[in-house]
Formats: C-alpha cells, structure tokens, sequence
C-alpha cells in the first residue's frame, strides 16, 4: 500500500526547508506563518521544531559575548529538546 504524497511548495519540503533554516531562520518561520493553515499537523510541526531550534540559535548570537550567551545558548538547546521529545509527544505511540 502506498501512502499518499504531500504536494508542497518545494521550499517547504524537508531538505529546501532546513537549508532555508539554517541561512536565514527569520525567514524560514515567516514561511511557516504564511503556510501553517494548509500544512497538515504532521509536517507542520516537524517544520515548527526546525524553524523554532534555528531562529533560537539565529537570536543567540546577537547576545553580548561570555557568560550570558553561553546560558542562551544552553536554554535553546533545552526547550528544542523539551519541545521535541516531551511537548509534541516524541515517544513512541502504541
């Protein structure tokens, strides 16, 4: 049985997706906002965890440099991993 294909913009697939994350965070999560009613849950939600854990480390580095960018840094990677795993139930569902 074959799954049916998600028809997507190409800039929302999964691979175009993360590379416009990684370059420009703002403007992967503006994309999101723009498409977020006619993705559906799945995808949107895997794009909200990338766009998210991008834009996070995007705004750390307009942080002054030392101990307090270090804190940021830590609390982006803690909520991207809170947010992955606990908030949109990454365990596994019998």
């Amino acid at each position: 049985m074959r799954l049916p294909v998600e028809r997507l913009p190409f800039y929302l697939k999964r691979f175009p997706f993360f590379v416009i994350s990684y370059i420009t965070a703002p403007l992967a999560s503006f994309l999101l906002l723009i498409h977020w009613k006619s993705l559906p849950s799945q995808t949107r939600d895997a794009r909200l965890i990338v766009s998210t854990l991008f834009l996070l480390l995007f705004l750390v580095g307009f942080f002054p440099r030392g101990w307090y960018q270090n804190a940021m840094l830590a609390f982006t990677l803690t909520v991207g991993l809170f947010v992955t795993f606990i908030g949109l139930g990454g365990k596994k569902k019998y």
